[in-house]
Order: structure tokens, then C-alpha cells, then sequence
């Protein structure tokens, strides 16, 4: 008690002394700073970044977040013009310093899983690849995507995401950029084009919403008793609305599909759909979305047949399909699929990933991709089986994402463009990582358990 500090101590008078001295000193700092220079308001965003990148660093988890929907964000000239470098390269450059701190300041990581080895197979066929693709330069330009750009969403969630309350800090993070693009998108309301993120994206909005309305559903939705969740409900209206008012088919069918789904563990959440449906559905005539969003979303149950429904979609899938036949084993090469089609600016890619690896790489390297995400969707079918496992709520949210990212690979984007779909296939794996390691048992309790007699 006598080393206690007291009011009427030395050490205890000379506290506010110390105190007011270090808020002048950052005051004078602080006006320093501000007036010394012509453009005060350049100098704040400078020191505003500075602290935003030292977050970053210090929370990577957070940068992964934001790396994921950054394309969907830096096309509005507001966004790029904060920065005389891509955002997406300065993010991963974020990403990767966070990753080295990670392992200078020895934090926890998840390991990866032995099936994540098929990527260095897949890797190898796509460098052979080079040796036959039509463009050297386009082929090689896409592998260097692959390994740099997809890559980080594919290997960091195994670094940053090394604990259950890191993967929380990301799904908040996820969750509130996600909700600023999809508040964004509510401002075109009323218009006639359909709703889109701020770099004019329908699907995009259409994956980011989807996503989000997920994260909603089993992170809140399926926590909380009924009164709580009459409030989480009013989260789902942005995101329910930029769903409908981009149009985007996809992401509405994944949704579909997850939903529904839940059920089978939330069968106390019946009633609760079936209202947010009836209420919807009588909200909709209010909400002024375009009614092209409507048009397009409603060829799903128009369409009278599968090439109806594709459209212009059907006919890259049947150039893939024919230029898989025609390149079985080793298949056209990277870039193969635009660059021996008759038009490469119209068919860019099949908009289904696993035929695009197929038909770019051969049958071998589509099996690969195929055994991958099978085996996501199995590890996932055992933690949901696993009463016992203690974070059966991220399991649910890891499990439900991936579903959303194998749709999203069969009908939109390329291995490169759609980064979400990987980032879901990882994240299954890193939540397999939380389980609690089985100690084993020391050997005398073992031989003394031998040693017990057998009941008659």
C-alpha cells in the first residue's frame, strides 16, 4: 500500500502536469501540421491514410476484407483518385506486409490442408501451358494473376484468419463494406437501369448482396430469440433490395438455395421466412426498383428452355464445350478460349470456371479443380454433422458461402475475376482449423485402463 499513489503524493500532483504537457505538445503538433502547409485538408487525409494503413497492418484480417471488394469499389474515379497506385495491388501489398508482421510477432495461423497440394498441380499444368497457348503474352499475364493477385485470397485467409476472433473481425469488416456498396447502389432508385456497386457492376452488387444477406441470416438471424431478430430484419432490406434491383440471377438462385436450406437447422425460422416473403412482396410495389431488373431476374421462370435462359451465355458455354473437344488432355492454352475463338473481344471467357480450365488446360486440370472443391464441400458436410464442435456458427457461415461461390463459378466470371469464390473455398478450411486438437492420453492412464478387468 505504501507504493500506492494518492492525490496528495509528489508523484500523483505531477500527473496532470504530465498530462496537460503531452495534449499541448500535440495541439502545437497538431496546428503544426495543419498550417504549416498550404492544403490542410490533403495533409489530413495523408496522416487519416497513415493510421489506416497502420490498422491494416496491425489487423490484416481487415485488409482481406477489403482486397475482396476493392474491384467493386475502384471504379467510381472518387475512389481511385486517393491513391496514385491500384488499389488492389495496394491492398495486397498491405495484405502481404500484415502476413509478414504475422509471423514476426509469432501469431497464430492455421495450417493448410494436404488437399491445397492440387493447387501446385494445377500451377505447373497452367506454366506448361504457356508453351502452346496462341498469345505468350496474354497466357502469361493470367498466370501471373493467378499467382499474385487470386493467390492472396486463396493462401491468406491461412494467415490472417489464424483465430476464431480474427475470422470474426473479417466477417464484421466484410459485412460493413458490403453494406456501404449496397446503400450505395439504393441512391439509382427509381431509375430505369439496373442497380449497380460503384464500379457500375449488376453482378457484382448481386454476389456482394447475397453474401451479405447470408452473413445477416446465420451470424444474427439465427443467434437471436424472436424479438431480437424483428430487429435484425430491418438490416436485411439494403441488401434484400440491391438484390432484387441488380438483377443479378445467380447470386438470387445461390440465395435461393442457401436459405432454404437453413431451415433443415432453423426450423424456427419457417415462419420467420414465409412473413419476410409476404412482407417483401408487398413492399416491392413501393420501393421503385427498375423494372429492367425485373424483366431480366424474371427470365428464370420465363425461359422455356436452357438456351433461352443463357442467352448469349449459351453460346460461350458450347464454344468451351467445342474447344474442350477439340483439346482433351492438354487443352488450347491459357487464354486458349479468346484467342482461338473468331472474336476475342466478345468471347473473353466461358463465365463457368471449371469449364474454362478444362477447355484452357485439359481434362486433368479440370479434374483437379473439381477434387478441390469437393473436398471443401466434405469437410464442410462433417463440421455441420459435428454437434459437438464449438464454433458451429462459423461452420454454418463458411459452409453457405461456399455454396454461394460454386454457383457463382458455374454461370459468371473467370479463375482471375471472381476472387470471392476462392476466398469461400478457403475459408471452409481455415474454420476446420479452430478444431480443438484431441490431446493424447499419457500411457500409464492407457495401461492402467488395460490393465482393468473385463466385466463378466
Amino acid at each position: 500500500m505504501e507504493h500506492e499513489l494518492t492525490i496528495g503524493s509528489s508523484r500523483g500532483r505531477n500527473l496532470p502536469f504530465a498530462s496537460s504537457a503531452a495534449l499541448l505538445a500535440a495541439a502545437l503538433a497538431a496546428g503544426f501540421v495543419l498550417f504549416a502547409f498550404d492544403a490542410p485538408l490533403r495533409t489530413l487525409l495523408v496522416l487519416a491514410g497513415a493510421a489506416a494503413v497502420v490498422a491494416l497492418l496491425l489487423y490484416p484480417e481487415l485488409a482481406l476484407a477489403l482486397y475482396v471488394v476493392v474491384g467493386d469499389v475502384k471504379g467510381d474515379e472518387r475512389v481511385a483518385s486517393l491513391l496514385p497506385v491500384d488499389l488492389t495491388l495496394a491492398l495486397g501489398a498491405i495484405l502481404a506486409a500484415g502476413i509478414a508482421f504475422i509471423f514476426l510477432r509469432k501469431k497464430r495461423t492455421v495450417p493448410m490442408p494436404s488437399a491445397y497440394s492440387l493447387f501446385l498441380a494445377l500451377v505447373a499444368l497452367m506454366a506448361a501451358s504457356l508453351a502452346y497457348t496462341p498469345v505468350f503474352d496474354a497466357g502469361l499475364e493470367k498466370l501471373a494473376r493467378f499467382l499474385s493477385v487470386t493467390g492472396i485470397v486463396i493462401v491468406a485467409p491461412f494467415f490472417v484468419l489464424g483465430t476464431p476472433q480474427a475470422m470474426k473481425r473479417f466477417l464484421v469488416a466484410f459485412s460493413v463494406a458490403a453494406f456501404a456498396i449496397c446503400a450505395f447502389s439504393l441512391a439509382s432508385l427509381g431509375g430505369s437501369a439496373r442497380l449497380v456497386t460503384p464500379s457500375s457492376n449488376t453482378i457484382g452488387l448481386g454476389h456482394i448482396a447475397c453474401a451479405l444477406i447470408v452473413l445477416i441470416w446465420f451470424g444474427l438471424v439465427a443467434r437471436f430469440s424472436f424479438p431480437k431478430r424483428m430487429f435484425t430484419y430491418l438490416l436485411l432490406a439494403v441488401p434484400g433490395v440491391a438484390l432484387l434491383g441488380s438483377g443479378s440471377r445467380g447470386p438470387a438462385v445461390a440465395l435461393g438455395i442457401v436459405i432454404l436450406g437453413s431451415l433443415f437447422f432453423y426450423r424456427r425460422l419457417l415462419l420467420d421466412f414465409v412473413s419476410l416473403t409476404i412482407l417483401g412482396i408487398i413492399a416491392v410495389p413501393f420501393l421503385h426498383i427498375p423494372a429492367s431488373a425485373f424483366e431480366y431476374m424474371g427470365s428464370l421462370v420465363r425461359s422455356r428452355s436452357v438456351s433461352a435462359l443463357l442467352s448469349f451465355r449459351g453460346e460461350l458455354l458450347d464454344y468451351g464445350w467445342k474447344l474442350l473437344q477439340q483439346h482433351p488432355l492438354i487443352g488450347a492454352g491459357l487464354q486458349g478460349y479468346r484467342y482461338h475463338s473468331p472474336n476475342a473481344a466478345v468471347y473473353n471467357w466461358p463465365h463457368n470456371i471449371f469449364l474454362e480450365i478444362a477447355c484452357e488446360l485439359g481434362i486433368p486440370a479440370g479434374l483437379i479443380v473439381l477434387a478441390i472443391f469437393s473436398g471443401a464441400l466434405r469437410e464442410s458436410f462433417r463440421q455441420l454433422k459435428d454437434h459437438a464442435f464449438p464454433y458451429a456458427t462459423l461452420s454454418q457461415v463458411a459452409a453457405a458461402l461456399l455454396v454461394i461461390g460454386i454457383v457463382n463459378a458455374t454461370n459468371t466470371g473467370d479463375i482471375n475475376s471472381d476472387r470471392s469464390t476462392w476466398l469461400f473455398l478457403s475459408l471452409v478450411y481455415v474454420v476446420q482449423g479452430y478444431q480443438p486438437r484431441r490431446q493424447p492420453r499419457p500411457l500409464a492412464a492407457l495401461a492402467r485402463e488395460a490393465a482393468r478387468p473385463v466385466p463378466a
